[in-house]
């Protein structure tokens, strides 16, 4: 999954807190790889909170969801 720019624009992170929740269940990991990347790139030292918080949604869905077919 590919974030969509705006305007040319690179997705703000609230944008791309608020796509998580639209997110289909077999492009969680793909979003997840990219918000850990864009949390690498990051020159807060504390992390983006928006981004901390999309990251924390998707890792309980993908541990809910394997959780499910155990």
């Amino acid at each position: 999954m590919n974030f969509r720019k705006s305007k040319g624009k690179e997705k703000t992170s609230e944008e791309i807190l608020k796509q998580v929740n639209n997110c289909k269940p077999d492009e969680l990991e793909s979003l997840l790889n990219q918000i850990q990347a864009k949390l690498e790139k990051s020159t807060d030292k504390d992390g983006d909170g928006d981004l901390l918080m999309a990251k924390t949604i998707i890792t309980s869905r993908l541990a809910s969801m394997r959780s499910k077919n155990i």
